[in-house]
């Protein structure tokens, strides 16, 4: 629901929320990171907004 009651799309669901790794450090995410993650999805994300928009 954070998704929802953001105003200006800063909060998003992506399709990436299963993980696996080898190890329980590959877990954390910094900055970096995330900027990375966000830049790989960032298309889909993007689509995944414009179809959900009607319905906000």
């Amino acid at each position: 629901y954070c998704q929802e009651a953001c105003p200006v799309d800063a909060i998003v669901e992506g399709p990436n929320f299963e993980y696996a790794t080898e190890s329980r450090e590959e877990l954390f995410y910094d900055k970096q990171k995330l900027l990375d993650n966000g830049e790989r999805w960032e298309a889909e994300i993007a689509r995944a907004i414009e179809l959900d928009a009607p319905y906000r």
